[in-house]
Parts: C-alpha cells; structure tokens; sequence
C-alpha cells in the first residue's frame, strides 16, 4: 500500500511540475502544455502503472498549484474555481478515456504505432470538454476545433516520437549485448577446438599406456613371480581401458557441439584479430599489464577456419603476456601473401626466449613459467598446439626466431587451407 501510493506521489508530482511550463490559447485561462504527455508515456513505459489514482491526484495537484500560484502573484484567490477549476476536467477526461481505451485491448499489449489514432482523440475530446465548460457552444468554433485537433496531433506524435526513441535506444543496447555475447562465444569456441585437438592427440598416449600396461600385465603372467603384481598391472590396463571409454565419450560429445558450429559461417582476418585483441587486453588488465598490439593485414582474407586460427593467436599472445618481464606488452601481427600462401608473424619485443630452449619450445609438456610461491607449472601446451594446428589442420608451417628484445613466430599457410568461399 505505502509502495503504491509513494509511485501514485511521485508520478503525479513529475506531472504537476510539467504542467506549470504551459501557455495560453484562445482565451487566458486555457492553457496548453506538455504535461499531459507523461500520462501516455507513463502507461506504456511502467508496469502496473497506476493510471487512475495519478490521474486523481494530478488533476488535483494541477488546480491546487495554480491556485496557489495566482495567489503569490495577486494576493487574492477571487476567480480562481472558474478559471482553473475547468482545466481538471480535462485531466480527468483524458485519464478516463486512456483507461478506456486500455480496457479496451484486453488482453493486447499496448503498441505505439497502434495507438496514434486513439491518443489524437483522446486529447481532441479531454480539451473539447475543458473548452465547453469554458467556452460553451462556442467551442464547436471552427478555429477552436481546428486548434485543438493541432494540439492533439502535435501532443500525440511527441508521445510516439518518445516512445520511439527510447525503443530504438533498447534495440541498440540488446544489439550490442547480442554483439559481446557472439564475441564471447567465439572465444569459448576457439577455446574449445583448441582443447579437442589437444584430447585427439592424447587418444594415442592412452592407448599406448593401456598397451604397454596389458603388455606388463602379460610379462608377469608369463614369469608367475608375483602374482599380487601380476593383478596389479592387470587392474590398471583395465582402469586405463574405463578412463579411455570415458575420455571418449566427453570428447565426442564436446567435438558434436563443434562440429555444429563450425559448419557456420567464417569470418575476416581483420574482424578475427580485432576480437582477439580486446579479449587480450583484458587478460593483461587482468594480470596488471600494459599491451600495446599493432595490427597489420595486407589481404583481409575470409576463413572458414577462423576457431582454429584463433586458437593459434590466442595462445601465441597469450605466451607474450606470460614471458613478459615488464609492466608493458608490445606485440606486432602482420600478414602478407606470397604466391599460393598467407605468412603471418607474430613479433613480441619482450624478453626473448634463451637460445638452449628454441629447439624445445615446440615440445609436449615444456615449459618454463613456474610460480616459485605455488609451485604451480603452466603445463606447456600452448606452442605445442600452436604446431599441431598450423602443420596437422592447415598443413602449413611454423618457424621462431628470438632473441633479447625480440621474438617473432612466422606462419606460413598454403591459401586452399585457409580461405573460404565467401558467403
């Protein structure tokens, strides 16, 4: 009840304040303003608007402070129920009438294309009566109607100009939320097809695991020394079995939902790198670092293999943001074309990396970044990813070349592999 009658308060108020900015027509007690707009404005915009105790309350408000005022002005209240007595009725009429009309659509939502005409009449027949209580017959004038048909007019297309705006402004915000959500979903699938391709290449470490586990299991079989260890090694190839049944199963279900989207469409090598910049650099305000990447593309091409391109660059940031021994970050990407390939390189003016470890950067499991405080290890498959995609998936090649101040990893990837047809 208090909630109710604070809205009734408030809306009424914001009415009453916008019916003192008015003006004068026809005679000097009719006066003309923009007040009324709200009403309307109100009822499509507020859920469970309360439109007939504002109404009340505003048609109220609105005789009180003109009273009110024309006292401070004259220091008399003679003439004040006849001139703005009158102007009640037609808050109260247009109320009236707009809850008609609303009653009216049942169940139908309120549209402001539909509602036009309705509200043009609903403010021609709310002044008509204020005017013939004022004015009498002489209201039927042919300037009067006229006028106040204007008005009408004027009034309405004020109201759905308003409602067009502000409609027009939620389109752009939801556009631009369904814009940072398809950008996030992106990431998570270039993610994600970075990972499947990583578990495809595990499939054959398990079964070598379980092969060479079955294989012990049949050496103590055969030697009948410990037949205890003999279970053992018999229980493990068949845990390792379970394990790669389930394996499986998660990476077939993930690889379905990938194989869905990738089938989409692809996407510009410019639009690719935009995205993963803003996704980088948040990643290093993250980590209190300062990047700065320039962004040099001289074809533009269309891929179709844009997951798994940008798993190739999100990693190969993602290593610039890790080797950094500075507040700030400075990568380079270019890309050029020459004859039936792309060449992409990726330059970080970081650390570099030591001359003993080029040759084993590219290997499973290396790794160099250790929390000395945690003792946590980056498990090291970030470049190793890096090769399978560009040499296994774009049958292309990846070459390094670092020293202090200075690494770059070129990309050179045969055009067939690449680009796709443009939709």
């Amino acid at each position: 009840m208090k909630k109710e009658l604070g809205k009734t308060i408030f809306y009424s108020f914001i009415i009453i304040l916008a019916a003192q900015l008015s003006m004068n027509l026809f005679i000097a007690d009719f006066k003309i303003s923009l007040a009324i707009v709200c009403l309307p404005l109100f009822l499509f915009l507020i859920d469970s608007f309360p439109l007939f105790p504002v109404t009340f309350c505003t048609a109220t408000g609105v005789y009180i402070s003109r009273t009110i005022i024309y006292w401070f002005q004259n220091g008399s209240l003679k003439g004040t129920v006849r001139s703005y007595l009158p102007e009640t009725l037609f808050y109260i009429s247009y109320g009236l009438l707009l809850f008609l009309y609303k009653k009216l659509l049942k169940d139908h939502a309120l549209e402001r294309t539909h509602a036009v005409f309705p509200l043009i009449l609903i403010d021609y027949f709310a002044n008509l009566t204020e005017l013939l209580v004022r004015l009498g017959m002489n209201a039927f004038h042919l300037k009067t109607q006229s006028s106040i048909l204007l008005i009408a007019i004027l009034r309405t297309m004020i109201v759905w100009c308003i409602l067009t705006a502000i409609e027009q402004y939620r389109l752009f915000l939801l556009d631009r939320e369904h814009e940072e959500r398809y950008r996030r979903l992106l990431l998570l699938f270039s993610k994600l097809n970075g990972e499947v391709v990583w578990m495809r290449k595990n499939t054959t470490l398990i079964e070598d695991t379980m092969s060479t586990a079955y294989k012990l299991y049949e050496q103590l079989k055969g030697s009948c020394l410990n037949p205890e260890l003999t279970s053992s090694a018999l229980k493990v190839a068949r845990d390792i079995h379970e394990i790669k049944k389930e394996y499986l199963l998660i990476m077939r279900g993930i690889s379905e939902t990938l194989d869905e989207e990738l089938t989409s469409d692809g996407m510009y090598l410019k639009d690719l790198l935009e995205l993963l910049k803003d996704a980088i650099s948040l990643i290093a305000r993250e980590q209190k670092l300062e990047l700065r990447m320039e962004i040099h593309c001289t074809d533009n091409p269309y891929t179709n293999q844009h997951y798994a391109l940008m798993s190739i660059f999100r990693n190969l940031f993602i290593n610039a943001l890790e080797a950094a021994d500075t507040p700030s970050v400075f990568l380079q990407v270019t890309q050029i074309s020459r004859e039936e390939s792309f060449i992409f390189t990726v330059t970080d003016h970081g650390p570099g990396i030591d001359p003993e470890y080029i040759d084993e950067v590219f290997k499973t499991g290396f790794s160099t970044k250790i929390n000395y405080t945690t003792g946590e290890i980056n498990r090291g498959l970030g470049l190793n990813l890096v090769q399978d995609l560009v040499e296994n998936q774009f049958h292309g090649r990846i070459e390094l070349s670092s020293h202090p101040g200075l690494t770059t990893f070129t990309i050179t990837i045969p055009l067939k592999y690449l680009k796709g047809d443009l939709k």
